[in-house]
């Protein structure tokens, strides 16, 4: 795989329609982030849809969705802060190097997986104590999948509380899943159709193998 490739004008035209279009939404994801931190109280609850949405301020020092939350901090923290990095710099590097063979379905999904891994990568790297007052990525979105609060707790009441970053890596590998699938779908359609003896040319005779025929037919 060549590790550099030369873009070209229309090319390049693409990289930054759709790199600007990254760089909006992870900016979307910042101001989400601090209006969150300037208007909500960390643990309270407030409805936007009652029994279903709510926005209520947490901070996560784990990966998406609290995942190894229970490693110590330091630990957990260069570990989750190296994950970031390490998934920012591959979507961005495969995205620039493909984007000649990507349709706009697959740049759009470079665009949203880039966002997320770029927005919490920021807060995981930036938003320490010492320097902003709180530690980790901060989370507000909270659903409630199974009553709301007043009803019992499971695995989806309380859903993960999460942010705008989050949704993005999720509905980008939402789609990139589709679409994998779709293509495995029609890879195999057309291994099918290509098999299917019906489909199959006879094999066509040489000039030579003609005349011979002829002069036996003489």
């Amino acid at each position: 795989m060549k590790l550099t490739r030369h873009l070209t004008l229309e090319g390049s035209k693409r990289l930054i329609l759709f790199g600007i279009g990254a760089v909006l939404l992870v900016g979307i994801d910042l101001l989400t982030k601090w209006l969150a931190e300037l208007f909500l109280v960390e643990g309270q609850l407030n409805a936007i849809i009652p029994n279903f949405l709510y926005f209520t301020k947490s901070y996560n020092t784990a990966v998406a969705f609290s995942l190894g939350s229970s490693l110590p901090m330091p630990v957990g923290r260069a570990i989750n802060i190296t994950i970031s990095v390490v998934m920012s710099v591959v979507i961005i590097w495969y995205w620039i190097l493909h984007d000649d063979r990507f349709t706009n379905l697959h740049r759009s999904i470079a665009m949203l997986l880039a966002a997320g891994a770029v927005g919490n990568l920021i807060d995981r790297a930036f938003y320490w104590e010492a320097i902003t007052g709180f530690d980790g990525v901060i989370d507000f979105i909270q659903f409630y999948l199974g009553g709301g609060p007043s009803a019992p707790t499971n695995f989806v009441n309380p859903f993960a509380t999460f942010n705008l970053a989050d949704s993005y890596l999720t509905i980008g590998m939402i789609m990139l899943i589709v679409l994998m699938v779709i293509d495995m779908i029609k890879d195999s359609k057309k291994g099918a159709l290509s098999e299917d003896p019906r489909l199959k040319k006879a094999p066509t005779q040489s000039n030579e193998e003609k005349n011979q025929d002829a002069d036996q037919k003489d």
